[in-house]
């Protein structure tokens, strides 16, 4: 089940999408900060979690970003001088890509004494390990590497299938932090439709089920829980019984995989095991991902609450603010007006790769 919240950039979405989701955990909360690429002077509130980057202002909560973690392709913390009170000030700058897309985001701090977020979104995207200290004698947290948080991009086998990966070594499973291995069964055959197979080992841990050849342990299978859409048992006219695993549908497509595993009773007891752990990562998912932030930092009042008087408009502003500067020149210059038939107008033509309808799209 892919999780949009990682995936996707929303604008000005209803406040029930910026509610957590289960498994989604706030990691930070750091306020006041101003959306300076379409709000500027709009305090605001930007919240971490270990899927995405939410932002809402707090005069209108109905203005807002939800930004996926895996969307982003640059974060560098950059000076702005957007405060006349402050000579130069550490903001956030994030470029993130959807599609054939690229998006510019600026977040500003409006308070001198703030938290240096820019390393802290460094540091729970990109590196393996990083926490917040108590805030030093100036009042600037600091943020250092530390041997218990783990990042976004080195969970990823969490949430994502993976074929043939550097996995195995010695025919040892490369356990992940917060990864423990329930069960490792031998002599486990992965077949093909034509049911012939390879021998191999089968192990399952909380967060995922995982197979590799014996004689060659490059080849492998990752599947965690939260891509796997059904299990079942299924009569094979020539070998009996196989335990059939279905994945849900994603950028890698949708497998259907077979096992045979030998008694049939043994081959039982593994279903069970299997869909129970399947159940309990479904309804409480391990997103791998664990972060230390400071003892004082709350984050009470996570989400706004709707006011009676403000409907939820989505898509109230103009995506284009964020649309990044390359982007948007190569829209503006080099392309002669040309008559469009379905519209009766003559307008600029516009460049490959990027059609009319997709250009009115808010939400991707």
């Amino acid at each position: 089940m892919p999780y949009w919240q990682e995936n996707e950039i929303r604008f000005d979405v209803g406040l029930s999408y910026l509610a957590m989701v289960a498994g989604e955990l706030v990691l930070e909360r750091i306020e006041p900060v101003e959306d300076t690429k379409a709000n500027t002077g709009e305090a605001g509130c930007l919240i971490m979690t270990n899927l995405r980057m939410l932002w809402f202002s707090h005069k209108t909560a109905k203005l807002n970003l939800t930004i996926g973690y895996n969307t982003l392709v640059t974060i560098r913390p950059t000076s702005e001088p957007t405060n006349k009170k402050i000579n130069s000030i550490d903001a956030l700058y994030l470029l993130a890509k959807v599609g054939n897309r690229k998006f510019e985001f600026l977040f500003t701090p409006l308070h001198e004494n703030k938290r240096d977020f820019s390393l802290i979104l460094i540091a729970i995207h990109k590196y393996d390990t990083y926490s917040i200290v108590p805030q030093n004698e100036v009042g600037i947290p600091t943020v250092i590497a530390l041997s218990n948080a783990r990042s976004y991009v080195t969970s990823k086998p969490f949430r994502e299938l993976r074929l043939r990966h550097h996995i195995i070594h010695a025919n040892q499973l490369k356990v992940m932090p917060l990864e423990h291995i329930c069960n490792r069964v031998e002599g486990v055959w992965n077949l093909a439709n034509n049911n012939q197979g390879n021998l191999g080992c089968f192990i399952i841990t909380n967060v995922r089920v995982v197979w590799f050849a014996t004689l060659n342990n490059y080849f492998n299978i990752s599947l965690p829980y939260l891509q796997i859409a059904q299990f079942s048992v299924r009569e094979s006219k020539f070998i009996g019984k196989v335990l059939v695993i279905e994945s849900t549908e994603s950028n890698v497509g949708k497998y259907v995989l077979g096992f045979r595993i030998d008694p049939g009773n043994r081959l039982n007891e593994i279903l069970q095991e299997i869909q129970s752990l399947h159940i309990t990562q479904i309804r409480n998912p391990e997103f791998g991902i664990s972060w230390n932030s400071t003892p004082t930092h709350q984050i009470d009042h996570l989400v706004p609450e709707s006011s009676q008087e403000e409907k939820e408009d989505e898509g109230v502003r103009c995506f284009t603010n964020y649309l990044q500067t390359d982007y948007m020149d190569s829209i503006s210059f080099g392309h002669p007006p040309e008559f469009d038939r379905t519209i009766g107008l003559a307008v600029e033509k516009l460049p490959n790769g990027v059609d009319r309808n997709t250009m009115w799209q808010i939400i991707f």
